[in-house]
């Protein structure tokens, strides 16, 4: 099976990952399998592993459910899970195929072994506890398109910081998770102050273009409530 997990979403496992070394971390994949046989990842969840240890995880089971909730309300299908490795290689320890339950699956492999070179595969786990089969599928990480698609656009030109990044959060707060807000704001202090600050308060930001007049454009996703 192919699979494919945009630029962006393997982007945050990865951040993810390096601030939870030296432990594991873990998450949920969602997405649709298309008619002619790919797997696509249309959003991860970054969840805790409540066992903490660099050897295995354990997702904590309120945050599952949750996540499947909003896989539900999303229309979207659970597509199977996600953790690193923080200092082994990315293929299925014998506590991964032992654990692997759900032959439907698809099982993501984060190696942060080598540093500053993440390495990401995918496998297939099926068959009898004693004999389990593993099968590496085609991961294919690709770039969003350069339209983007925001849901909301706010314009914070004829403000000054902390202004700028006040009315940036509040836009932010009455978006759903997953919803693009499209920020117009000007050189200086607001382009150099809101990205981080957005950053910081856990969005993702998506672009940031220059204008080339003085202003910008940027777009940040909505993630978490």
């Amino acid at each position: 099976m192919k699979i494919i997990i945009r630029q962006s979403d393997f982007n945050r496992i990865y951040e993810h990952a390096l601030s939870e070394r030296p432990n594991e971390a873990c998450g949920l994949i969602a997405g649709v399998d298309t008619e002619d046989g790919v797997r696509e990842i249309r959003k991860v969840y970054l969840l805790t592993n409540v066992d903490h240890t660099n050897e295995h995880f354990s997702i904590d089971p309120k945050e599952q459910l949750a996540a499947v909730k909003d896989m539900r309300a999303s229309g979207l299908s659970p597509l199977g899970n996600w953790h690193s490795h923080p200092e082994t290689p990315s293929r299925p320890s014998e506590e991964d195929k032992r654990l692997a339950h759900d032959p439907r699956a698809s099982y993501l492999i984060l190696s942060l072994a080598e540093e500053g070179n993440p390495v990401l595969n995918a496998f297939h786990i099926e068959g009898r506890l004693e004999e389990r089969m593993v099968r590496k599928e085609e991961l294919v990480v690709v770039m969003e398109d350069r339209q983007i698609r925001a849901d909301e656009k706010l314009d914070v030109t004829d403000v000054v910081c902390p202004i700028t990044f006040v009315k940036t959060k509040v836009a932010l707060e009455e978006l759903e998770e997953g919803e693009v807000l499209q920020v117009h704001l000007n050189d200086g202090e607001p382009v150099q102050n809101v990205p981080r600050s957005v950053k910081e308060e856990g969005h993702e930001v998506l672009r940031l273009d220059d204008n080339g007049d003085g202003t910008f454009e940027l777009f940040i996703r909505k993630v978490g409530e």
